[in-house]
């Protein structure tokens, strides 16, 4: 059963979820202005498959994972059945009326991966940010990426009407199951380079599918709460911006272009910062995916509103 909760600070307004421990809505109280896709009228079957302002984990994004008894290679997108955005999520809000704790728990081998993880999000409203901590304790060594997956429209009712600018220098390459490899392209003079702030519209028109690529951010990430910031998101048209930092080494940026009816291909963008995707299985992102047996790790994403 979903059940909502409020946050509120001078210039924003939080709506917060069980389910999925979801961020269902985002408020600029000066414009009164929704900046998040709108989801009054979606099913929940619906939010659930698009992830819609969940938080993912065990592992965000694609994992291969090699049965040990038969060998046979499984792809893991978001946690498969034991995805955390589809489960209902424990509230701990505490006396704090800006700030709200949520904790989940999965066993070992539970969506095939090892571990008794102890999962916690905590969502802080400050003055014109919302602070997002990821956290996890594992009993086995186990693979770890979590994320928030938001999906920003900023008022526009098009992600090509925005402009979008990345601190970073390559992407991630993939292969035939989407899974990277571990290997890199430089997006320097491509259609994928954000470096400088561009209109998403002119990246469109090279990627007419969308995009759906993990940028290796340039700050490398880092397991400290001190978040670089790696991204700007602007709607010129009504002069709101949304600035995100992290202490997470990559960017997925995600078009929403399968979303379907009653919502609209294209309509919202996914700034999802993450571990590397498939990390455990590549060189690239080895070291920073696996927690150890014991150990906490957590992961600090913070989105900051201007008007």
């Amino acid at each position: 059963m979903s059940n909502v909760i409020y946050l509120e600070s001078p210039t924003l307004a939080v709506s917060l979820s069980n389910r999925g421990a979801r961020l269902v809505q985002l408020l600029a109280k000066r414009q009164n202005l929704s900046l998040l896709l709108d989801t009054a009228q979606v099913s929940t079957e619906l939010i659930d498959r698009f992830c819609i302002g969940g938080t993912v984990g065990p592992f965000a994004g694609r994992l291969r994972r090699i049965d040990a008894i038969n060998g046979q290679s499984a792809v893991l997108l978001h946690g498969n059945e034991a995805a955390l955005h589809r489960a209902d999520w424990l509230l701990e809000r505490g006396s704090q009326s800006n700030a709200a704790t949520y904790s989940i728990s999965r066993r070992h081998g539970e969506g095939g991966l090892p571990g008794d993880r102890d999962f916690s999000v905590a969502y802080t409203l400050l003055e014109n940010s919302l602070m997002i901590d990821l956290s996890v304790t594992t009993t086995h060594d186990t693979p770890i990426s979590m994320t928030n997956h938001a999906y920003f429209t900023l008022g526009a009712t098009s992600v090509s009407a925005l402009w979008l600018q990345i601190n970073a220098q390559s992407v991630l390459l993939t292969d035939s199951e989407q899974c990277a490899t571990g290997g890199s392209m430089a997006v320097a003079g491509t259609p994928l380079d954000f470096a400088s702030e561009r209109l998403l519209s002119d990246a469109l028109m090279e990627h007419p599918d969308g995009l759906d690529h993990s940028y290796v951010l340039a700050s490398g990430g880092r397991n400290a709460l001190a978040p670089d910031h790696v991204a700007s998101l602007v709607n010129r048209a009504n002069g709101v911006s949304l600035d995100i930092a992290t202490t997470q080494p990559c960017l997925q940026v995600y078009t929403a272009s399968q979303l379907t009816t009653p919502l609209r291909p294209f309509s919202a963008i996914c700034l999802e910062a993450q571990g590397f995707p498939n990390g455990p299985n590549h060189a690239l992102g080895h070291s920073e995916s696996w927690l150890a047996a014991g150990q906490t790790t957590t992961q600090r994403i913070v989105y900051r509103i201007n008007e």
